[in-house]
């Protein structure tokens, strides 16, 4: 056999590794750069067909500069899956900016930029409610179906459904206060369950500890593996199994509690409404209840993405609504945050833009650093800081002037950081990305009802 052909070897090269390449041959990485870019400057957007970029949003202008001028202006790249994480004292715009962000995916808009094809978007939500739920904010998003009076006759999400809890009818009545706002029980169909979902939730506690009776209980899911031609789980079942066990007293309390729990979200009849997950339309989880905890409700939440993520809505955003709520130290939410890391890594084959709204970074240090988009709205604590530098790039000797930026921002203003953002072109024609760089921008105002405002006394 000869030996190669180096001339033939050549041609495989990549065109920026080719000595003297010409730059057509260039411009054919730097368009595919553009087209994945998640941020975007104007003067891009200007620029480029729509072929390139089809679908963006406004999302905020550069605090110096001109405001009205294209290159001031960032757009957020909707076409492609991205992640995005926000984060941020209370007030300090986080939920604001998480809006914007919806708004840019879910409304067409020539205030807003472009949109041929709206994504459907899941929000996860839960906050304390107790004592009938005094201090309790519904999510955010519920308010994107309601109309912004500075903006009289702009389009606003068509549909909205919230899923709660079936223990808590209250939550219900005030989500449904809002226009185009339907609230109904969140319900399991017992056929969607599978092995693993049902090891899951009959396995994890609070504590961490693998509950004494989960021997027996991985013996009959075992068996029942086996033994289905159709990989069908079978609830009734399920059931029918367990009472042929003997357990001790301590243990069958501890599976009657559990299976209670999992009980109050089951449709054993089949015939409560499922969500749809249709294009432009938003379905809300918010399971706040006296009888849910912050573990039960991440647990239900991944077993949600993944039917979310099966389902055929071409275009998928998942937001964690104040996700320092329920992003705890415990099982559930450790379940949860790797479903999330598997997720934003495969993010381009599930079409899912993932969007990561808390107060407290340090609680998700492993989704800072898997995600394309950095917001960092005002706090003070160093802690969050440290947390933060770990995974995104800011200079060493740069600590105390960031953080005094950070501390000083005003509300609705962030310091952005998106390695992959492109920002311009230089004079000899090559991109200038977002790598090494805190944007500071100024958040647009929201096209849709702001429920975030705060509560003043005059």
């Amino acid at each position: 056999m000869r030996g190669p052909d180096f001339e033939q070897i050549d041609v495989l090269l990549a065109d920026k590794t080719v000595v003297g390449a010409d730059f057509d041959d260039r411009s054919g990485g730097i368009d595919a750069e553009i087209r994945h870019a998640p941020l975007i400057s104007g003067d891009m957007i200007m620029k480029s067909s729509s072929e390139l970029l089809p679908q963006y949003g406004f999302l905020g202008s550069h605090s110096t500069g001109n405001v009205e001028s294209p290159e001031s202006k960032v757009f957020l790249n909707t076409n492609v899956p991205f992640s995005a994480f926000i984060c941020g004292v209370q007030g300090s715009g986080k939920s604001h900016t998480t809006s914007c962000i919806l708004e840019n995916a879910l409304l067409p808009s020539r205030h807003l930029g472009r949109l041929e094809n709206p994504v459907s978007a899941l929000v996860f939500s839960y906050g304390d409610f107790s004592s009938g739920g005094v201090g309790f904010s519904i999510s955010e998003a519920a308010f994107l179906a309601g109309p912004n009076a500075a903006f009289p006759g702009h389009s606003r999400v068509k549909k909205i459904t919230v899923l709660t809890s079936p223990t808590n009818n209250a939550i219900r009545k005030r989500y449904e206060r809002l226009p185009n706002v339907r609230a109904i029980p969140f319900t399991l169909d017992p056929r969607s369950l599978d092995i693993g979902n049902m090891l899951t939730l009959m396995a994890v506690n609070e504590s961490a500890a693998t509950p004494l009776y989960m021997a027996k209980i991985e013996s009959i899911l075992r068996d029942m593996a086996r033994e289905s031609e159709d990989s069908v789980f079978d609830y009734l079942e399920f059931k029918e199994r367990l009472k042929l066990c003997e357990f001790m007293p301590a243990q069958s309390v501890a599976l009657e509690q559990r299976l209670g729990v999992l009980e109050s979200f089951l449709d054993m009849s089949g015939n409560a409404p499922q969500p749809k997950f249709r294009p432009g339309e938003v379905t809300i989880i918010d399971l706040s209840c006296p009888f849910v905890s912050a573990n039960t409700a991440c647990i239900l939440f991944k077993i949600c993405l993944q039917r979310y993520l099966q389902s055929q809505a071409s275009g998928k955003m998942v937001v964690l609504d104040e996700a320092h709520k329920y992003m705890l130290n415990v099982p559930g939410a450790r379940l949860l945050n790797d479903y999330l890391v598997s997720i934003i890594r495969l993010q381009r084959h599930y079409g899912a833009r993932v969007v990561i709204s808390t107060q407290e970074p340090t609680l998700l240090t492993d989704l800072i650093a898997l995600c394309s988009v950095t917001v960092i709205h005002r706090f003070t604590s160093p802690e969050w800081y440290n947390a933060l530098r770990k995974h995104i790039s800011i200079a060493a000797d740069d600590k105390h002037e960031t953080l005094r930026r950070i501390e000083t921002l005003t509300t609705g203003t962030a310091l952005v950081y998106s390695s992959n953002a492109v920002l311009g072109k230089t004079e000899d024609g090559f991109l200038i990305k977002g790598d090494g760089r805190l944007l500071k921008l100024d958040i647009r105002k929201r096209v849709t009802s702001d429920g975030g405002q705060s509560v003043m006394s005059v």
